[in-house]
């Protein structure tokens, strides 16, 4: 239940859309990291509405849980490796305990794919990066025209900014 099977045709496609990805993160110096599939249920209950967890007892008397997400893992990461700077990507299968609604595509096991830029940089820096990355993904896919929709009134702001540098500059930005 909240879940599918992917035939070969569609893993070819999977597979695809991953390789291509990882192709642009790398070229931005992401390096990948792989975490676990599962944590201990502690840490993921900090950062998440604990009845989306999927929760696991194993043979020690943990209680642990699959991750909702790639984020809390690697925060994990970084606080027990005393990693202060990293761009990093993974690509992997998340899990939510919600209800799933197969017909919008929501599902209890999909994928997700991140791309973190950890560390100290220029405010907005690492934001509008990540604009980029995604921007040149698409573009490799060869799907046409598309328009990335940006939420972030700061990051909107200073690129109007940049790119009308010199120019009296008025950005239209709700609020």
């Amino acid at each position: 239940k909240g879940t599918i099977d992917f035939d070969p045709a569609d893993s070819k496609l999977i597979n695809e859309i991953i390789d291509k990805s990882k192709k642009v993160f790398e070229l931005h110096g992401g390096r990948s990291l792989d975490t676990p599939t599962f944590e201990l249920l502690e840490i993921l209950k900090n950062k998440s509405e604990e009845s989306l967890i999927f929760e696991l007892n194993d043979q020690g008397g943990d209680i642990c849980g699959l991750r909702f997400d790639l984020t809390v893992p690697l925060a994990r990461y970084l606080a027990q490796n005393n990693v202060t700077t990293l761009r990093r990507y993974q690509i992997g299968k998340v899990y939510r305990r919600d209800q799933p609604a197969i017909t919008k595509g929501r599902y209890r096991e999909f994928y997700q794919c991140d791309f973190d830029i950890c560390g100290n940089f220029i405010p907005l820096l690492p934001d509008a990066e990540s604009i980029k990355i995604a921007d040149e993904i698409l573009e490799s896919f060869d799907i046409g025209e598309f328009i990335i929709k940006i939420n972030h009134r700061k990051l909107i702001t200073a690129m109007c900014l940049f790119c009308l540098e010199g120019e009296s500059v008025k950005c239209d930005v709700d609020e």
